[in-house]
């Protein structure tokens, strides 16, 4: 692969997604001076913006008819009467959509009660590859790089609806993105790409937006597209922008890139709320302190509680709110839209009461009882939805008070893990839920002589200016682990040790233990971006041409076997060793290499005795 010239960061949001781009050239390599080439003309936009909605409008045969502020806008005022369908707001669906929960077949389903102990060290002594357990005895040698479908998709259940709308709405961005790249004269593959995900995605998860990325036409190779988690992506932004943490009557201003800097990014979206915290190095690179936190408590939540708990009380009760969904889509939107803009005005002091209009198609459908039971709730009006500022509050509260709950977890966690660094934390608030009035209003509040409350230039596209950032430049050195992860193993069988039931024999004649975890990494580590954890291992069938190892997590730091309590199959890892497997039991050991310290688990295998690396896929099984 050829050194990139362009970089392409896109923000794949749940209410919007937008791209950027820059030139890879020694001026922009200083980031306070690099130039970033946004696009603002979207069609259908009401006014000029950095990104357009996450929106697609569907006909009969499931087809993108047009996407973004177009699709809303025809949707408002085509909806009715054809077999249309407008669809948003169902990136956060990937994290429901995961059926494929297979649990490998072991030896014994039955949880172990035997006590924890550390296996062998891999790069001692090579240690026995549990056999596939998707794999029959003489099923023959077939090769899994060979199973994925060329739509970019894994093997097994078809893409769920969640994952086609990704793939489609990537599409178009793509196809903008390089519409206006290759207007400028570069070319496809002189392009690097980045595409941003929340903090809360599991691995799996993110394994789903890369093969929705690669369904819609983006590069498959390693390293010509990368993942950014979203609020790390916005501190490389905050970082850059001139936002500087402010002082106090024993600190001076600082800047965000100073050395022992501890921020904790508050990235508030459409869909969910992420958060994470960074405390940068002596050199100003970000290391990841506690582990990634955050929930789907972002603007969409409040959209949800307006429906659910306003509409409701106005119409009497929800099966109502749902038949005007299905039946006054159109209106419904209108309706929506209304709030959207409305919400985004309401503060801590407002005072005076929200009036949205109720369409005339809403109207016509709610009956005399129901326009009675509106008169009596809002002093006699009818053809408005009032909403008091003591309401408004109420709606608001239930969101934010539980993000205000997620910040103190965070900041408890973080807060005991470096004594000597007396800096007082910094809060920077990104994301587009972030420009609200009284969310950042009761943030400051709450935090009040605890931490400083940022907010960079333009919080609402602070994912997507970081994004190409990011791409040009990764400032994060470490991260830490979310899980403890190791490898199904079979090694020698212990009597004193190991139950009778996960004894077998191997091909030699030697007893094995079935199910063995081989512990690489242990929750919590912090693991530095460029190391990778290495495991010995020796397929012990020799008629196999693949061999695949077996991924397994769990929350706890230690684990014996892959069947205890909580430490789940999540993955397999498969390898062709088709040149080896002619070889003695030792000569076909292999030496697998995962990296944990990047935005995606990275794997790659080879083989000892030739010193050649082999094509290596992981597909994750099930979300944790």
């Amino acid at each position: 692969m050829s050194d990139p010239l362009v970089v392409v960061g896109i923000d794949l949001g749940t209410f919007a997604s937008g791209f950027a781009w820059a030139v890879i050239d020694e001026q922009n390599d200083d980031p306070e001076k690099r130039t970033i080439h946004f696009f603002t003309q979207w069609p259908g936009q009401p006014v000029a913006s950095v990104k357009n909605l996450s929106a697609l409008l569907l006909n009969e045969s499931d087809e993108v008819v047009t996407w973004g502020f177009d699709a809303r806008e025809r949707a408002l005022t085509h909806l009715s009467g054809t077999s249309h369908k407008y669809r948003a707001a169902f990136k956060m669906q990937l994290m429901h959509n995961q059926s494929d929960h297979r649990e490998p077949r072991t030896a014994s389903s039955k949880a172990r009660q035997k006590p924890a102990e550390q296996p062998a060290q891999e790069g001692n002594t090579p240690l026995g590859a549990e056999p596939d357990p998707d794999e029959e005895e003489g099923s023959g040698d077939d090769n899994d790089d060979e199973d994925e479908d060329r739509n970019g998709f894994a093997p097994g259940e078809p893409p769920s609806e969640a994952e086609m709308l990704t793939t489609a709405l990537l599409s178009r961005i793509r196809k903008a993105a390089l519409h206006q790249v290759t207007a400028s004269g570069y070319l496809e593959e002189d392009i690097r790409w980045c595409i941003t995900v929340p903090a809360i995605f599991t691995d799996r998860t993110k394994h789903l937006v890369r093969q929705c990325a690669a369904a819609a036409g983006f590069p498959r190779e390693d390293g010509r597209l990368i993942l950014a988690l979203e609020p790390e992506a916005a501190v490389h932004y905050a970082r850059v922008s001139g936002a500087r943490a402010p002082g106090s009557d024993t600190e001076s201003a600082k800047d965000l890139a100073a050395p022992g800097r501890l921020i904790l990014v508050v990235d508030g979206g459409g869909g969910t709320v992420d958060l994470a915290a960074y405390r940068n190095d002596e050199h100003g690179r970000m290391v990841e302190v506690g582990l990634v936190n955050g929930a789907q408590h972002g603007s969409n939540e409040l959209n949800r509680r307006f429906e659910d708990r306003v509409l409701a009380d106005r119409f009497g009760k929800p099966e109502l709110v749902e038949q005007l969904r299905q039946e006054a889509p159109e209106a419904m939107l209108h309706l929506c839209e209304d709030w959207e803009r409305g919400k985004l005005s309401f503060g801590p002091d407002s005072e005076e009461d929200l009036y949205l209009p109720i369409p005339t198609a809403i109207d016509r459908k709610l009956g005399a009882s129901v326009r009675k039971r509106i008169a009596r709730k809002q002093r006699g009006v009818t053809d408005y939805i009032v909403i008091p500022p003591k309401e408004m509050k109420g709606v608001f509260d239930t969101a934010v008070s539980e993000v205000l709950d997620l910040v103190d977890d965070q900041l408890d966690e973080i807060g005991g893990q470096d004594p000597a660094t007396t800096a007082t934390p910094v809060v920077l608030m990104v994301g587009g839920f972030s420009n609200s009035p009284y969310l950042q209003h009761s943030l400051k509040d709450h935090l009040a002589g605890r931490a400083h409350v940022l907010l960079p230039p333009d919080p609402g596209a602070a994912v997507l200016h970081g994004a190409v950032h990011f791409a040009y430049s990764p400032q994060t050195r470490a991260r830490r682990a979310r899980y403890t992860y190791g490898v199904a193993i079979a090694p020698p069988f212990d009597p004193d040790k190991d139950p009778e039931e996960l004894r077998f024999i191997d091909p030699d004649g030697l007893a094995r233990c079935s199910g063995r975890f081989s512990k690489l990494v242990t929750i919590g580590d912090v693991v530095d971006t460029d190391e990778e954890i290495m495991a010995s291992l020796v397929p012990i069938r020799p008629e196999r041409s693949t061999v695949s190892h077996l991924l397994y997590a769990t929350t706890e730091k230690d684990a014996r076997y892959v069947t205890e309590p909580g430490c789940e199959f999540i993955g397999k890892l498969s390898a062709d060793l088709s040149t080896v497997m002619k070889y003695a039991l030792p000569d076909r050991s292999t030496r697998l290499y995962l990296s944990f310290g990047e935005t995606e688990i990275k794997v790659r295998s080879v083989v000892e005795r030739t010193g050649a690396e082999v094509s290596t896929t992981l597909y994750f099984a099930s979300d944790y």
